[in-house]
């Protein structure tokens, strides 16, 4: 299992908008997230399998992200 974070759009700075928007289009992509998917005060993260599948798709929807180091 990876976490990827999710950062705030640059545009107005909304966290929460932000990881509703990445998690719509997991979903409409077929991409389940694992436990420990979450938003708190300071970040939202992303539980996945498939880092790198994730990853492309928040791109392509202009969804800043990275993993974890």
């Amino acid at each position: 299992m990876v976490r990827i974070f999710v950062e705030p759009a640059a545009a107005d700075h909304d966290l929460a908008a932000s990881f509703i928007k990445a998690l719509n289009i997991l979903n409409e992509n077929g991409i389940k997230p694992r436990s420990g998917t979450k938003l708190v005060s300071k970040y939202a993260v992303i539980v996945t399998e498939d880092p790198l599948k994730v990853l492309e798709h928040l791109r392509i929807a202009n969804i800043a992200a990275f993993v974890e180091r």
